[in-house]
């Protein structure tokens, strides 16, 4: 024979019944909240990211050190340039001047060598006319002797004597003069091509010179480019680093979500379930018109 369910046998079922469904509820929403998909994937996203934007920030930091290790090395290598174009400037200045003044000293000799050979013609032609008047004053002593003048021939022949020296004297000296300028013309080319070889060197001093600062300012100016690129990279290296930290921050607070299932969403307070009879065992078949049946005595419901 069946057992007949009373009211309140009844009611303590339904009761049962509908707080297993209010728990199984939930149960099933904390599930959706702690298990939640998009957190993780999430978090694993922002973890990539974060990786990557570090690799790229060591990266850009690697790019920054040997930028400014480069500008640093070009500066030192423009400052060496400058410095020999100074000295290669210093060097052709002073080549320029030994130049000229080599120049200046070839006029000079070469005005002496003139002289010398002016003053040599001069002594020749003197000479000449000397030998030429020692000549005849011999012929005419020559003549006097033959006429009975033995005296005045005598004293002809002493003076054509004495003039034959002065020409010899003379036509050796106005020699020796044609050697002197013959010298001189010489050393005075001599000297005007060592003053066109200071000359030379000089203009080449100038030309180094001129190569090497033009060399020095454009190091100059990569020693500027590099330094700021390696500034720029610098800052993409920061900007990456901080990106990277910001990341692993947002990733971390995923993986904090997605970890967070039997405490719930943070700052959401937990929800206490009341505790529920559960069914009756054994239902009382007796009734009592006169006096109502006694409700079911519940449980205190549990802390939070």
């Amino acid at each position: 024979m069946p057992v007949r369910k009373t009211k309140r046998t009844a009611a303590a079922e339904t009761g049962t019944a509908g707080t297993a469904g209010t728990a199984g509820t939930a149960k099933t929403g904390t599930d959706l909240h702690v298990d939640d998909p998009a957190a993780a994937a999430d978090a694993v996203a922002a973890d990539a990211v974060a990786a990557d934007a570090a690799a790229a920030a060591v990266v850009e930091s690697a790019g920054a050190v040997a930028n400014a290790t480069r500008a640093e090395d070009e500066s030192t290598v423009a400052a060496t340039y400058s410095a020999l174009s100074e000295a290669a400037a210093q060097r052709g200045s002073r080549d320029a001047a030994q130049g000229a003044a080599t120049f200046s000293m070839a006029d000079e000799v070469a005005a002496g060598g003139e002289i010398a050979a002016a003053l040599s013609s001069d002594e020749f032609h003197r000479g000449m006319e000397l030998a030429g008047i020692a000549g005849q004053l011999q012929v005419a002593a020559e003549l006097l002797q033959t006429s009975g003048q033995p005296t005045l021939a005598a004293f002809l022949g002493r003076t054509s004597h004495q003039l034959r020296g002065l020409a010899v004297s003379a036509i050796g000296r106005a020699s020796e003069g044609a050697v002197v300028a013959h010298g001189a013309q010489h050393l005075a080319g001599r000297l005007a091509a060592l003053g066109l070889n200071e000359m030379d060197e000089g203009r080449d001093e100038y030309a180094s010179s001129a190569a090497l600062g033009a060399a020095s300012t454009e190091l100059a100016a990569e020693a500027a480019r590099s330094a700021a690129a390696g500034a720029v990279e610098l800052a993409a290296a920061t900007a990456m680093a901080g990106l990277a930290e910001a990341l692993a921050t947002e990733g971390a607070d995923h993986r904090a979500d997605a970890s967070g299932a039997d405490q719930g969403a943070p700052g959401t307070p937990a929800v206490a379930t009341p505790h529920v009879p559960g069914p009756a065992t054994r239902a009382s078949s007796r009734r009592t018109p006169r006096k109502p049946a006694k409700p079911a005595k519940l449980a205190k419901p549990a802390k939070k």
